[in-house]
Parts: C-alpha cells; structure tokens; sequence
C-alpha cells in the first residue's frame, strides 16, 4: 500500500489527484488507454510491449525532469518511441515547439495519438544521424523501444532517410535548441563523430542516453565531443540519462 501510495504522490507531480489513480491502475493493469479529464485527453499503451516501461521512465523515474533557469522553447526529441518524452515537455513547457523524430512506423503512430491536439509539435519519421544517408530499420532485440538503424545504399531497399540536427535548425528557423534530448539506440555514436562543429555549440541542455551494450564507446565518444567545447558541463545523470548545460547561453541552477 504505501508503495502504492507513493508512486500515486509522484505522478501527481505532473497529474492531478484523479489522473494519477487512474494512471496507477493502468500501469498495474496494462490497460491499453486511459482517459485523463483534467488534461482532456487519452493516453494509448500497447499491451506486450515496452509502452509502460517508458512512460515509467518519464514520468515516475522522472529523468528528463531537471529544473532549468529558463522557459525552453525549442525542444528536438530524438527517439521519441511512443511521444512520452514529448508529452512530459509539453506538459512542463506548454509554449515549446518540438520536433519528434522516430524511426519506426508504429511507434510513429503512437506519437501521434498520444500528442493529438498539442500545437506546435512535428513528428518526423527520420533517423537523427550526421550527414544524409539511407536506412535499414532492425529490431535486434525485439522491443519496442530498441529499434536500430543501419545505413545502406540509396539504391538498395532501405526503411526511411536520415535527417541532420543542422536540417533541423533550417527547417524550424531556429537560432538555437533548447532540449536536446536523444535516446537513438547507439546512433549518438556517428552523431558525436563528425559534422557537430556547427550545431553542438546552439543546444543550450542535452539530454542523452549512450548505448554502449549496442555500439562500443558510444558514451566515450559523446563525453569526447563535448568535451571539445569549453562552456559545457556534465551536469547530472538520471538513471543513466547524460545531461548537459551550456554555460555559454545558459546560467547554471
């Protein structure tokens, strides 16, 4: 019961009371939709899957929630699986325009039914990489959260096409990004090793999860890049999550 009790308390940091309880029960029960009337509107889960893990992550471990000095507005969700990322940011920065990339087709779906209805949010069936490329979608470890990329040719079969965070930037008319947050199953590697020099220095915060299990020195490599650049520093982590402030256009907590 108090187990019960408190992680109601903590869902109540982003729900009413009445939310809460009835998110509790969909958790326990892996319900497949839940109707929130405070916030008017209804959450979808797949049953089987890693749908209730992830929104646990966001929402109860709470790991991309860290008190900035600033009111983000740009927000680029990379990976962002079934949009419970993208939905804790519109729900603490109800003004921020995001751009959800996700590579594969059913988590994209999920996306959009679970962010229907919030303005300014895009969602890209892309994969965030450092140049312009072709690929593969693969699944090695039959989750739902653990899709991969494999680059091939633009003349063989390929899934979906990359898209740069310099693209980003042109396409929203951005001057600079405010949450960075990437969990992209091992591609942080390539994104870390070439073409950064221009992007990396207008995120403002970084959020991100490096997949060393899946592609050798992911998190050496991201750690390596930053390092690079004088003015940011390795903040905090929250439960594996790498986050990053930008002191040059940011003041610190």
């Amino acid at each position: 019961m108090l187990s019960q009790l408190k992680l109601i308390k903590t869902l109540k940091g982003n729900f009413s009371f009445l939310e809460a309880v009835k998110l509790f029960k969909t958790l326990k029960n892996e319900k497949e939709e839940v109707y929130l009337p405070k916030k008017k509107r209804t959450l979808y889960f797949r049953k089987d899957t890693k749908d209730f893990e992830t929104f646990e992550e966001v929402f109860v471990s709470k790991i991309y929630d860290v008190f900035l000095t600033f009111e983000p507005k740009t927000i680029i969700d990379a990976g962002a699986n079934t949009g419970f990322a993208s939905l804790f940011f519109k729900i603490k920065y109800p003004n921020a325009n995001i751009v959800a990339l996700e590579i594969n087709k059913d988590n994209a779906t999920m996306i959009a039914k679970n962010l229907k209805g919030f303005d300014n949010v895009d969602i890209l069936e892309r994969g965030l990489f450092s140049e312009y490329a072709y690929f593969k979608v693969e699944n090695p470890y039959n989750a739902t959260n653990s899709f991969v990329i494999k680059k091939v040719d633009k003349n063989d079969d390929f899934d979906i096409e990359s898209i740069t965070i310099d693209q980003i930037l042109e396409l929203k008319q951005w001057d600079t990004i405010d949450i960075l947050k990437i969990d992209i199953e091992g591609s942080e590697k390539e994104l870390f090793e070439t073409n950064y020099q221009s992007w990396l220095p207008k995120v403002k915060v970084i959020y991100i999860e490096t997949h060393d299990r899946m592609i050798p020195k992911c998190a050496f490599t991201v750690i390596n890049t930053i390092n690079k650049f004088d003015d940011f520093i390795l903040y905090t982590t929250t439960d594996g999550t790498l986050i990053f402030f930008n002191k040059a256009l940011i003041s610190l907590p």
